[in-house]
């Protein structure tokens, strides 16, 4: 092609055409910078291309990841409830002196179970190193910020002050207590001191917020999770 552009030119020269041969000469010039701009086009239109395909993947990726710690999230919400419930039960037997009945032994040891949530984070780090802005939805690209960034974060705080009140108690408890499997059934060595135990009441009454906060935290953190899944699929829909 540029052999055949200055082969006219060179006749243009020959034939003595010079005003013809500058007019040519400028539209050659603006065909050449037209075929550059065009060229630099494509190539970025490639490269946002890619950066879109990566970016959908990537978005997959945290969909699945989304997915299991919503599991995880409904299974901490459930045993939250049934521990807070396990603590009303006793409380109002404390408060009311009921007698004792084998069947306190669950709620004595469910009381004092714990949680742990577990939930997977390596798509959202990936994220971080290849660069926030690979997200191009604004909305989804904060809502992503602030679910693992403030969400998970506030909810592992909640988690490492939850089990070290869980362990101080277990330890004062195994007085109160006979020997066995604290997570399973336990029976009070004297079921009549147990109810006049003035530690042992605050701490249920205090157990009982306790996990009804942390069962709300996660109630809120699955909607979080719910909005998170919906923006996703409507963002990858939108670039299938």
């Amino acid at each position: 092609m540029i052999k055949f552009f200055r082969k006219i030119r060179q006749n243009l020269l020959m034939e003595n055409k010079t005003s013809k041969y500058f007019k040519y000469a400028i539209g050659e010039i603006i065909l050449v910078v037209i075929g550059i701009l065009i060229a630099l086009q494509i190539n970025n239109w490639n490269e946002k291309s890619k950066l879109k395909i990566e970016e959908i993947k990537l978005l997959k990726e945290m969909r699945s990841a989304l997915i299991s710690d919503k599991e995880d999230v409904i299974s901490n919400i459930s045993e939250h409830s049934s521990a807070a419930k396990s603590c009303s039960i006793l409380i109002n037997h404390i408060s009311n002196k009921l007698p004792y009945n084998d069947s306190l032994d669950f709620h004595f040891a469910n009381a004092l179970n714990t949680t742990r949530f577990n939930h997977t984070s390596s798509p959202y780090e990936t994220l971080k190193i290849k660069g926030p802005d690979l997200v191009e939805n604004d909305s989804l690209r904060v809502m992503l910020g602030e679910y693992y960034d403030k969400w998970i974060g506030y909810q592992f705080d909640l988690q490492k002050s939850s089990l070290e009140s869980f362990n101080l108690a277990k330890e004062r408890q195994f007085e109160l207590f006979k020997s066995g499997r604290f997570w399973n059934k336990i029976a009070p060595i004297d079921y009549d001191q147990l109810i006049k135990n003035n530690y042992y009441y605050s701490w249920l009454t205090y157990t009982l917020g306790q996990r009804q906060w942390e069962g709300q935290m996660f109630k809120g953190l699955n909607e979080k999770n719910e909005q998170l899944i919906k923006l996703i699929d409507k963002e990858v829909k939108k670039n299938n």
